[in-house]
């Protein structure tokens, strides 16, 4: 080992040295449990401390490989501990893309996508952690960011569309978060906000049409966002989303519209006491109760009643932050 670190070659043992690290906390980090997640974080800051040692100035794959880690030890410390640690996190988010950020603008790096995706899940990953500080506006912002840099390949590979997807679902969490809040311009943000589940869920049918099944779960997360933002800000168009975006063969698809249409429903059957006849604010909700009761008769002849599969499946669901400021499931 002292031979290896004086050789002439030092710099590549460093540089391979860290990428082991690096391998070995991914390797704890796929487990997924406390245990093999605080030896991850322990693998991260070797690599970190290894890594730290090369002239990452001289070499593109030295900074990167040094960001991505960063990166990872960001997101680590995020999970691990919550908000506890935040401060540490964000500096590591920061350092990770002070680093990235000149590589995607580098000649030497073009035609490599690391670098933009290593700065794309940054982003994305501050974002996160900033969303559960409380600092929406913040987050809004970073998660623009990584949307911005995902978005021009999204549907020409698989791993662009996932960074993208989580990152406008990200996005889709601040605006909820913001719409809520004293003085938001609410129809601005909740057609914002509709617009971008509308896109996520067309890009999911683009890649289920290659890869079915890949992107199940954000699908299941959009589609819910996206029934509860519709429902309560633009009900005139919830019957079309619902539509739009449901697949015949999916159980869990079905069980959240039934569930927002039963909502919707209910939302529209304490205003319809108060209808004038040839009123036309009247006739448009009247208009929209029909729509509304026809689509759930037609969802109810599939025979699955909402409420007694969300009881059979709920167990499976991922837990869903709700645009309006309160988790649920």
């Amino acid at each position: 080992m002292p031979a290896a670190i004086s050789s002439p070659t030092r710099p590549e043992y460093l540089r391979d040295l860290g990428v082991a690290w690096m391998n070995r906390g991914h390797d704890f980090m796929q487990q997924g449990h406390r245990v093999s997640l605080e030896a991850s974080l322990v693998a991260y800051n070797e690599a970190i401390t290894t890594l730290r040692q090369l002239p990452i100035g001289e070499n593109p794959s030295w900074a990167n490989t040094l960001g991505a880690a960063l990166m990872n030890r960001g997101q680590l410390l995020h999970r691990l501990h919550g908000v506890e640690q935040a401060t540490v996190a964000l500096g590591d988010f920061d350092e990770a893309a002070a680093i990235l950020a000149p590589l995607c603008e580098s000649n030497s790096v073009r035609g490599n996508p690391w670098p933009r995706r290593n700065l794309t899940g940054t982003f994305l990953n501050r974002a996160s952690l900033l969303l559960d500080l409380g600092q929406f506006s913040t987050a809004n912002t970073t998660a623009r960011e990584a949307v911005v840099l995902a978005m021009p390949y999204e549907r020409l590979d698989l791993i662009d569309a996932d960074l993208s997807l989580k990152s406008r679902r990200c996005l889709c969490d601040a605006l909820g978060r913001l719409l809520v809040e004293p003085g938001a311009d609410q129809n601005a943000l909740a057609t914002e906000a509709s617009d971008l589940v509308d896109e996520s869920l067309a890009l999911i049918r683009h890649w289920t049409g290659r890869h079915p099944g890949v992107f199940a779960s954000l699908a299941l997360r959009l589609f819910r966002y996206g029934t509860r933002l519709y429902r309560l800000h633009q009900s005139q168009f919830l019957a079309e989303f619902i539509q739009e975006n449901l697949l015949a063969d999916n159980l869990e698809l079905r069980a959240i519209a039934l569930a927002a249409i039963d909502d919707a429903l209910a939302d529209q059957l304490r205003d319809l006491e108060f209808l004038t006849i040839g009123d036309p604010a009247s006739e448009h909700r009247l208009g929209i109760w029909r729509e509304l009761s026809a689509l759930r008769t037609r969802l109810a002849a599939w025979n699955i009643s909402a409420k007694s599969f969300s009881a059979r499946v709920s167990p499976s669901f991922p837990v869903i932050p709700s645009p309006f400021g309160t988790d649920t499931n």
